[in-house]
């Protein structure tokens, strides 16, 4: 049970190399980096974990690991009421229960969870908003680099498997002008 406890909270990422610290003096006059009381979001997880009262360096994090969760998970997570100190997501999917808040506290003056519902009443989502041209571009810029001539209903087709979201032609289109345009102004830069 120990061991469980441990490796949910490497997952959850308690102790990051980039955050504040407070830090406290021990008995032999060494100071020693006080444990934080709240699970802290971790970066570089491959599919992000959420829990109550875990705390992110910004809502620009917050919502950026929301993001990377509905497009990994193939879950439609739709944003409500964000504003500048909370932010408010729910699964895109009617009847879901899935729902998260977190909002800028004074207790970390960071911000953090204050309610989460992790439960999934719904089947992966095809119309994911999640996938957007940036999205896609990101994701499939190397290939798109090596196979400029590299068809639209094909493009399609692979964002479909890869990544289980009906996308338009006019954001395949769009994806592949954003990767062309980057490397136009490398070119140009050179």
């Amino acid at each position: 049970m120990e061991d469980q406890l441990e490796g949910e909270e490497k997952q959850w990422g308690y102790d990051s190399s980039d955050e504040d610290y407070s830090y406290d003096e021990d008995s032999d006059g060494h100071m020693v980096r006080r444990k934080s009381q709240y699970p802290r979001y971790n970066n570089d997880s491959e599919i992000p974990h959420f829990a109550l009262t875990m705390v992110f360096r910004s809502k620009n994090q917050l919502v950026k690991a929301l993001k990377k969760y509905g497009i990994v998970t193939k879950k439609s997570i739709v944003f409500l009421k964000s504003e500048s100190n909370r932010v408010r997501a729910k699964c895109g999917w009617p009847g879901c229960p899935w729902l998260i808040y977190g909002a800028k506290t004074s207790r970390t003056s960071r911000f953090q969870i204050i309610t989460f519902n992790d439960e999934h009443h719904c089947a992966q989502n095809r119309e994911n908003r999640l996938v957007t041209a940036k999205v896609i571009a990101e994701r499939y810029e190397h290939f798109i680099l090596a196979n400029p001539m590299w068809k639209i209903e094909s493009m399609k087709a692979t964002v479909l498997q890869d990544m289980f979201a009906d996308v338009s032609t006019s954001k395949c289109k769009h994806a592949k002008k954003l990767v062309m345009d980057k490397l136009r102004a490398g070119m140009k830069n050179e």
